[in-house]
């Protein structure tokens, strides 16, 4: 069987980790290993986990990418997973495999979109003190 292999790049503050061949648990090891020491010395936002160039992928090594995933999250990054063939979803779907804890992207070009679109959101602030109070409360 074909060993995968992996290429990391980064695109502004996204680590991109492009996976090919087979996602064998050696080619994920390393690739977790890689990610953790990027996001260490370039201090990255997300990561986009690409597996378009995986023509296929069995139950174990989708195991092994939820795995890397959340390993990945609790790194702090959020991380999603793009390019999974229809095929493979099929298969997988078939198997019983459910996705739902992942946050998917039908392809790299629309995972950075909806990285780069939660980058710009501002985060939500606290309520103000008046919200907290009915309309009739007044300080004793």
């Amino acid at each position: 069987m074909p060993e995968g292999h992996f290429v990391l790049t980064r695109i502004g503050p996204t680590l991109v980790v492009t996976l090919e061949g087979t996602a064998d648990a050696a080619t994920l090891a390393t690739a977790g290993e890689t990610i953790a020491g990027a996001h260490s010395r370039e201090k990255a936002q997300s990561v986009v986990l690409e597996v378009s160039g995986c023509e296929v992928i069995d139950v174990e090594e989708f195991v092994g990418i939820q795995k890397l995933i959340h390993t990945v999250e609790w790194l702090g990054l959020r991380c999603l997973l793009a390019g999974l063939k229809p095929g493979v979803v099929a298969y997988l779907a078939s198997a019983g495999i459910s996705a739902r804890s992942l946050h998917t992207s039908l392809d790299l070009e629309l995972a950075l979109l909806e990285l780069d679109s939660s980058h710009d959101e501002p985060e939500p602030e606290p309520p103000s003190e008046s919200e907290h109070e009915p309309d009739n409360a007044r300080p004793l």
